[in-house]
């Protein structure tokens, strides 16, 4: 009996992440000459590091060997520098590092210090080239790590998942000729993600909407809320709007950072006031979200919510003549304000036209229509052919002409419910 092999088929492996370690290169402790060699003050003259969470002490001439040893295995390094660093720091790694090897490779040269165009396009094409990068900052040319700082700023809000890390060495104790400096290294992110944080908060007071690509580990919640809260206000989901904005300010009373605390005060404050429903008429509660959204250029929601104000109106000014027969057609229509607000809004109808499923009489149906407030009546015919038009999606005016006309119609009501 022959013996048959079977070769399984290698399962396909999920690619790795490619990564890498960004660095702008300077030339700290010691110069070049004018016969470009490289002069060290002292290169036994080395300061200590360590990361942050981290115990471990360990002495380098600077941050390019320590990130050698701590990435190499993982991550690719890439060394950002002039000429003269490249020198400079190729003289470090072969006097004290001789087992390190980086490419230097002369696309990541900086030719002119003052080409800050060529800078960002060098950096975006770097961090485009990779899934996720760790980047030092600690070193470098005076203005070069802050322009770094402002493009990872700017990629941040574009992926908020590809910048892993932002390393700076903090000086806990100054590296002099006489006495061994002490450096902790220490991550950035946090201030880029409270950079984004700020952003949310500043966008959302103007919009009430998320951008859908930040994301937030320590602020997950946060952002959770202020989707919850958006999702209801622009689904016209009144009856949940206070229950996500409580949620939301329970959110925004958790911030404590100095740096977005009052950004997360000022949009709680909006957000009350916002919501701020307690005795207040329906039609006023309807009528104040209707002002704010058409400020913000939410055109079409901010003419549904004038739609049911003036119905809710139409309903309110009746029911202060006749109360208890209002009272009892709200409960025979199952306090149902959609068919209750039809039935007042078709008053003008004859009476065996809009008495379906009530118990009123043809007298009682009389007074009723003889309270409805006659200077509504046009006004209602405008508001609603302007909400079926633009709901329908048949306007082909401009922007500007549909927001005149929407601001006319608010003004208008507004006098109208004012007196």
């Amino acid at each position: 009996m022959s013996l048959r092999i079977v070769k399984k088929a290698n399962k396909t492996k999920k690619p790795m992440n490619k990564q890498a370690v960004i660095t702008i290169l300077g030339i700290q402790g010691g110069y070049i000459d004018q016969n470009n060699n490289v002069v060290f003050n002292d290169f036994n003259n080395k300061a200590k590091y360590y990361f942050e969470n981290e115990s471990l002490h360990k002495e380098y001439f600077n941050t390019l060997p320590l990130l050698i040893e701590k990435y190499y295995n993982t991550h690719t390094i890439i060394p950002i520098f002039t000429e003269d660093a490249k020198i400079f720091n190729q003289k470090v790694l072969s006097v004290g590092y001789p087992t390190f090897h980086i490419d230097f490779k002369e696309e990541y040269l900086i030719e002119d210090e003052k080409d800050y165009k060529a800078f960002f396009n060098l950096i975006d094409r770097i961090v485009d080239s990779f899934d996720e990068v760790i980047v030092d900052v600690s070193h470098g040319f005076r203005h070069l790590p802050i322009l770094m700082i402002v493009d990872l700023i700017i990629q941040n809000f574009q992926n908020t998942q590809k910048v892993q890390k932002i390393i700076f060495a903090k000086e806990i104790i100054k590296h002099l000729a006489n006495s061994q400096g002490l450096y902790e290294i220490i991550d950035l992110k946090e201030y880029l993600e409270l950079a984004n944080i700020a952003f949310i908060l500043t966008n959302f007071e103007k919009n009430y909407t998320v951008a859908s690509h930040i994301k937030s580990d320590k602020y997950k919640n946060l952002i959770d809320s202020l989707n919850g809260f958006s999702n209801d206000l622009m689904a016209l989901n009144i009856g949940h709007l206070q229950i996500s904005a409580r949620v939301l300010i329970n959110e925004l009373d958790k911030i404590n950072d100095v740096s977005i605390y009052l950004l997360a005060q000022n949009l709680k404050q909006t957000i009350s006031i916002l919501v701020s429903f307690e005795n207040k008429k329906r039609y006023l509660t309807y009528f104040e979200l209707s002002k704010e959204l058409f400020e913000k250029n939410y055109m079409l929601i901010s003419l549904a919510l004038l739609f049911e104000s003036i119905r809710f109106f139409i309903r309110t000014s009746i029911k202060k003549q006749h109360k208890l027969l209002v009272a009892k057609i709200e409960q025979e229509l199952n306090n149902d304000d959609y068919k209750i607000n039809q039935f007042f809004k078709n008053l003008k109808k004859p009476f065996d036209q809009n008495n379906k499923n009530l118990t009123i009489n043809e007298n009682e149906y009389y007074k009723l229509q003889n309270s409805f407030p006659s200077k509504t009546i046009q006004l209602y015919s405008a508001i609603d052919k302007k909400r079926n038009t633009l709901a329908h999606a048949n306007s082909n005016a401009l922007f500007t002409h549909i927001q005149y006309e929407i601001d006319k119609l608010i003004k208008e009501y507004e006098l109208l419910i004012k007196n």
